[in-house]
């Protein structure tokens, strides 16, 4: 009959509870307890018997990891809808000690360990001990033990707020790494598993590490991760499986400029086409292949070849070809070797050498420009942070520094030379819509005398906007660049153009030259449309809109 009774309470609380939300009220028959109580808190409304009862064993477990390990729930009456359980709190422990043999502490590598020599324990406060057994599980996770367990044994009171429990850790078997395989992009570079994300076989297995390690593929242009990597373990082997989509990187960059000419006020038409091919042959490498025609007759071709992990070493190379030709004036060629170690998967340093070699193409009536030949050592240094989720602007932020010292030669003269080149550039975010971006180059030659025809040149969209092509030269220069940028929308944000620059000439120095303006970028299917006009002046000049220049540039990824 009592058994009965019960059933029908039961059932009574179950049938209140779909037809009203049941209340739960904690007490204990201690005031202080009570209040206790209180002060950590609880939900208090619910919608059935089940979630109110997992709330009180969740409070009960939240009780233990505070040092109450002696808490227990009494009794939860029947009587809907409140619900009343009643708590015994029992006294609250601080801190708890950890006792095991001194070759286990040294092997967790624990620090602050007492009594190392006798009977070595560890103090830990109780509301840090969950934390502290997790760490452990990490530890020996990292140490190739993915299957180990650490667990606490006699448990029991040494003092008034003090416990005290034998700590045990059995790590089962340790585990190797024996392959990595690649799935959905099959073809994906080998080398970059062992270079690039520095995941290596026959090593200690830690699959967090390995997860950590993979999240450096959102820096290569060719490939994604479609999830996390996943591990198969099996009697005698440890497999990871990395989980690869090849994407579209090959770019196509272009622009046109027009501008007025100051002599004779007609249009000027000009640009550039820029082709950068990565990873065709699964390979990793890169060819960038660039053409210019400035308004001033001025044409330069330039090729680059980046070949990663030579006969799968940690070594690549970089080989270039640059041509520059001024009217009837005089030709450039340059060409430059150099390998590179990849110190992570942003950063590079890179040690080669550069050959120069410069024809005048008239008769040497003119003094400053000259047959010349130039060999020289190069240093070099690369940051590149990717955001490739972001299709509008996807590099954040890029660092270059190169030095170089050379030697120059001329018919009847020698001269030392030193060159240096920086460019850093980064976009701070404001929020989701504003960002400012900076962009910095500061480049000079140092050399007892120079000539013409191996002075830097700048000037237009890649350098100070508002000014034609390549059409300022300088012994030495410094280009702040900024843009204020609103976005519209995913595919569209238009921006502010600010640029500074200051330069020197073999002949004057403390020249600053000044562009504004304003822009837009759009992304259509055919690829990134930016749209640039600017104006430029020197300290002196006034502005005048006829002397504005409109840049507009394509990119596109196949």
């Amino acid at each position: 009959m009592k058994l009965l009774v019960r059933i029908l309470c039961v059932f009574g609380v179950f049938s209140w509870s779909t037809a009203q939300q049941l209340q739960l009220k904690m007490i204990s028959n201690d005031s202080i307890e009570t209040n206790t109580i209180n002060t950590i808190g609880y939900p208090k409304t619910f919608e059935n018997f089940a979630a109110l009862e997992a709330q009180v064993e969740s409070f009960k477990d939240q009780l233990y990891k505070r040092g109450y390990i002696e808490a227990r729930v009494f009794e939860i009456s029947q009587t809907p809808p409140l619900i009343i359980a009643k708590l015994s709190l029992g006294p609250k422990y601080e801190s708890i000690r950890l006792y095991a043999d001194k070759t286990l502490f040294e092997f967790l590598e624990l620090e602050g360990v007492k009594n190392l020599e006798s009977t070595p324990y560890y103090i830990v406060e109780v509301s840090a001990l969950e934390t502290l057994l997790n760490s452990l599980t990490e530890f020996l996770t990292a140490k190739s033990y993915p299957f180990a367990s650490v667990s606490l044994k006699k448990i029991k009171p040494i003092g008034k707020s003090t416990l005290r429990a034998d700590l045990y850790v059995e790590t089962k078997q340790s585990r190797q790494l024996q392959s990595v395989e690649i799935k959905g992009y099959e073809k994906f570079p080998r080398s970059f598993i062992k270079h690039y994300l520095g995941i290596k076989k026959n090593t200690p297995f830690d699959l967090k590490a390995i997860q950590t390690k993979t999240e450096a593929l959102n820096q290569l242009r060719f490939t994604k991760q479609l999830r996390p990597a996943e591990v198969l373990f099996t009697q005698d082997t440890t497999r990871v499986y990395l989980y690869l989509e090849k994407i579209k990187s090959n770019r196509f960059d272009g622009f046109l400029g027009f501008g007025s000419d100051e002599t004779t006020g007609n249009l000027d038409l000009n640009g550039y086409l820029n082709l950068n091919l990565v990873n065709n042959l699964n390979f990793g490498e890169s060819f960038r292949l660039n053409y210019r025609s400035d308004e001033n007759d001025l044409k330069t071709f330039e090729a680059q070849l980046t070949l990663p992990y030579l006969f799968k070493t940690p070594i690549g190379s970089e080989l270039e070809l640059n041509i520059f030709k001024k009217d009837s004036t005089f030709t450039t060629a340059e060409q430059a070797a150099s390998l590179y170690y990849q110190l992570n998967p942003k950063q590079k340093v890179f040690l080669g050498i550069r050959s120069t070699q410069s024809n005048a193409l008239l008769p040497e009536t003119i003094s400053d420009v000259r047959d010349y030949k130039t060999s020289a050592y190069e240093l070099k240094y690369t940051y590149q942070e990717l955001t490739p989720q972001n299709l509008l602007f996807p590099l954040s932020n890029a660092l270059e520094f190169r030095l170089s010292k050379s030697n120059r030669k001329t018919i009847d003269t020698k001269t030392n030379q030193i060159a240096y080149f920086l460019k850093a550039s980064k976009i701070f975010n404001l929020n989701r819509k504003n960002s400012f971006y900076l962009r910095l180059q500061v480049q000079g030659i140092d050399s007892e005398n120079y000539l013409l025809n191996e002075l830097i040149r700048f000037g237009g969209i890649n350098s100070v906007r508002g000014f034609e092509e390549n059409s300022i030269n300088a012994t030495n220069l410094g280009v702040l660049a900024s843009e204020y940028r609103y976005q519209l929308s995913s595919s569209l944000y238009i921006h502010s153009v600010i640029d500074a620059a200051y330069f020197e000439t073999p002949t004057q120095s403390n020249q600053k030259l000044y562009g504004f303006g304003f822009g837009f970028g759009l992304l259509t299917e055919a690829g990134l449309l930016r749209f640039n006009l600017a104006n430029g002046k020197t300290e002196e000049q006034n502005f005048k809109f006829s002397d504005s220049k409109i840049h507009l540039s394509l990119t596109a990824t196949f």
